[in-house]
């Protein structure tokens, strides 16, 4: 396992906030030279503890919405399992692809823009892979919470929803063909300096500049930021699913949870089973023990069930959407 000091984890920490800020602006807050700040980023980099500089992006206010779905493997072996992950891995409408640990054995989440286009890549996984992959579920997000990364820096931090997203806010957003175009330079590696971007779409810098700045102000860029590989640092993604008894004390468990600095993300999902959706990152099952625990120690009789699953290995994270639609998602509601 690598071993970051706390000059590290604020480094990391600053690029997962923002991966397109200066090295200079990095180190001061760090308390660092940039010069320094460019040595540790390099290290991180050779050590591949960060894998890539990623950008969110509000798909929603694309016309797109996300379908997070979860299979388990059957009468299956390593060369069938590969062919699968990269079927999914290669396919325009995946965003993310993992393997997890649990009940289930995969995730896939989708973009989904056109819904018969979706029900046919639906139809083809159903019919290319039946006898490998048992279909367990399917959720549609109506609501997403991503939070600061406060347990990477050693003193209190407030923690903040770095992006939040509703389903049916926003309004379809205005983008043309050099923005999206932008977008997909931007999602490949989100720290290209704005002059590489103009030289590979025979633009100007200031064009392309005035065009980030258009797409940041509109909400269409959520956050630059960055990937990790957690398991190199000591940690692992956990998801919690909980289904309450006493549903009068959700926005109570919730606030609660979001002072646990190991809170990254919430979801809501389209879907009656479970009522929240946490995911921490921490070191270990004991931690998610505690957690639970936790929790039902501080709101006795309020949960009724739950679930967890870890993921094991990630293979693709990447936010941005296949295209510029054509046809508007009717499942997206529009003012």
């Amino acid at each position: 396992m690598f071993q970051l000091d706390v000059k590290d984890k604020k480094i990391l920490y600053q690029l997962l906030l923002n991966c397109r800020q200066s090295l200079k602006s990095i180190g001061k807050k760090v308390g660092i030279s940039a010069e320094l700040a460019f040595y540790r980023l390099q290290r991180l980099l050779q050590n591949k503890i960060i894998t890539d500089y990623m950008m969110f992006i509000n798909f929603e206010s694309l016309g797109y919405s996300m379908i997070m779905t979860h299979y388990k493997f059957v009468n299956i072996n390593s060369a069938m399992k590969e062919e699968i992950l990269q079927f999914f891995i290669r396919n325009k409408n995946t965003f993310y692809v993992s393997l997890v640990e649990g009940t289930n054995d995969l995730e896939v989440d989708f973009y989904m823009g056109d819904p018969r286009e979706f029900e046919s890549l639906m139809d083809e996984i159903r019919e290319k892979y039946f006898q490998y992959l048992l279909f367990k579920s399917s959720k549609f997000t109506i609501k997403a919470e991503f939070y600061n990364y406060s347990f990477l820096v050693d003193h209190p931090v407030k923690k903040t929803n770095i992006i939040t997203w509703r389903w049916g806010q926003y309004p379809q957003a205005t983008i043309d063909d050099l923005d999206f175009k932008i977008l997909v330079e931007l999602s490949k590696d989100a720290r290209i300096p704005t002059k590489t971007i103009a030289n590979k779409l025979h633009s100007n810098v200031s064009t392309v500049n005035n065009r980030i700045k258009k797409l940041e102000k509109q909400q269409t860029i959520a956050q630059y930021s960055i990937n990790v590989d957690w398991q190199k640092i000591g940690y692992r993604w956990f998801h919690l699913q909980i289904s309450l008894r006493d549903y009068s004390n959700k926005n109570q468990i919730i606030n609660y949870m979001r002072k646990n600095p190991y809170l990254i993300r919430r979801f809501k999902f389209l879907e009656l089973d479970m009522d929240l959706h946490f995911t921490l990152l921490l070191q270990n099952m004991e931690q998610l023990r505690n957690v639970i625990e936790d929790l039902s120690t501080n709101f006795p009789g309020s949960i009724n069930d739950y679930m967890y699953y870890s993921t094991f290995k990630i293979y693709k994270y990447n936010f941005m959407v296949p295209e510029l639609l054509t046809v508007k998602n009717p499942l997206n509601r529009r003012p």
